[in-house]
């Protein structure tokens, strides 16, 4: 397993395949087993999973883990690979460390893409979610995470037992940094900065979260940006409904090749 050194940690990552780089970022807890579907891509595109700090095989570094901390560890991947520039597919608040790459170096950016993603925490039952992952870690009872998890998040019995394993072996007080981090952030005045094309992908059962989008439109006013709905699925696209969500990406990244001639 390839790993590499940033911000005093030593952080677990995998590559698939040549081409364009697609940075999958996972949401908090379930470490880099989530895109498992999402290897297929490598058909075209170099296929990136890193887990982060305390999460899979990934050690704790100094202790702390934000979402700032996590796009800078991305930022170090991007540099350790030796790719000049990336697409960033994040998922839930995967999206949120997304955003914040593109926002700090925009150089580096391809294009960013968010699944179920948003700009802050400012509804009640989103804000929910979080206040939940941040008290079961507290209490560090990361065998009902890895079952809550898993389950909502994979079809098959092989992808469930990968993502409750990453769980299960992941360092509670990180996982709970993550989780506060993410209910915290912010970027939704800093959106006028962003000029890289932007994707916002959604489940159609992912209602709480579908108002994010006018933010985006409100807000990122200067980037290229067009949503995509998903039938059938809520909170998890990229685990359930993973041909729709690969194809969506390849469509995008496709199009990022033929205007950039990456």
């Amino acid at each position: 397993m390839p790993f590499f050194t940033s911000q005093g940690a030593t952080l677990h990552y995998q590559t698939w395949g040549h081409g364009l780089p697609l940075f999958f970022i996972h949401p908090p807890a379930m470490g880099a087993a989530t895109f498992q579907e999402q290897q297929k891509l490598s058909r075209d595109y170099k296929v990136v999973l890193m887990d982060a700090r305390g999460h899979g095989f990934s050690n704790n570094g100094k202790g702390t883990l934000s979402i700032s901390e996590w796009a800078l560890d991305l930022y170090h991947l991007a540099d350790e690979l030796g790719v000049k520039k990336v697409v960033l597919c994040g998922y839930s608040s995967g999206g949120s460390v997304a955003l914040e790459f593109a926002l700090n170096w925009p150089e580096r950016t391809a294009g960013v893409v968010t699944v179920g993603g948003f700009p802050e925490v400012c509804t009640t039952l989103l804000e929910r979610e979080f206040d939940t992952g941040i008290w079961l870690a507290q209490k560090e009872w990361m065998g009902v995470l890895a079952k809550i998890l898993s389950y909502s998040n994979a079809h098959t019995t092989s992808h469930r037992q990968a993502i409750a394993d990453t769980i299960q072996r992941s360092h509670a007080p990180l996982v709970k940094s993550l989780y506060e981090s993410g209910l915290h952030y912010t970027c939704t005045h800093r959106l006028p900065q962003l000029q890289v094309p932007l994707l916002l992908i959604y489940g159609m059962r992912d209602w709480y979260v579908h108002y994010y989008q006018y933010l985006f439109y409100k807000y990122a006013s200067h980037a290229p940006k067009d949503v995509v709905m998903v039938e059938k699925v809520g909170h998890q696209v990229p685990t359930l409904q993973p041909n729709e969500y690969n194809a969506i990406v390849h469509r995008f990244a496709a199009v990022l090749n033929n205007n950039t001639g990456m």
